[in-house]
């Protein structure tokens, strides 16, 4: 019969966090796997030539289907804007809240704001 292999992605029980239900019946998908499915998803996300999983909303590229999980929770599709210094998502190292709200400015206007200026 051979070792356990996600029917979807192909991974070996080893490089995953479990077995779940699939398409196909209990315990055929790895548990990322699994977790698409139940959100409706009817395959695996897209690799590109080099085996990488890509974000179908911002084409940023990930080793693991878990990551492109975590990665698609927080995308912003390559739109995000700072609302002072207007720097991209990509160029600055994170978000902070602003005058309208939460995630609104960089993480540099956003300690000048929560410093007053």
């Amino acid at each position: 019969a051979g070792a356990w292999r996600c029917a979807w992605c192909s991974c070996k029980y080893g490089e995953c966090s479990g077995k779940g239900p699939g398409p196909d019946g209990p315990k055929t998908l790895c548990s990322a796997c699994s977790s698409r499915y139940r959100n409706g998803h009817t395959g695996p996300p897209s690799v590109n030539e080099d085996g990488k999983y890509v974000c179908p909303f911002c084409s940023r590229k990930f080793d693991t289907i878990g990551a492109l999980g975590g990665h698609k929770r927080f995308c912003d599709a390559g739109v995000w804007r700072c609302g002072w210094c207007e720097v991209r998502a990509d160029d600055c190292s994170g978000k902070g809240p602003g005058p309208e709200g939460p995630k609104t400015l960089c993480s540099a206007c956003s300690a000048r704001f929560r410093a007053g200026h």
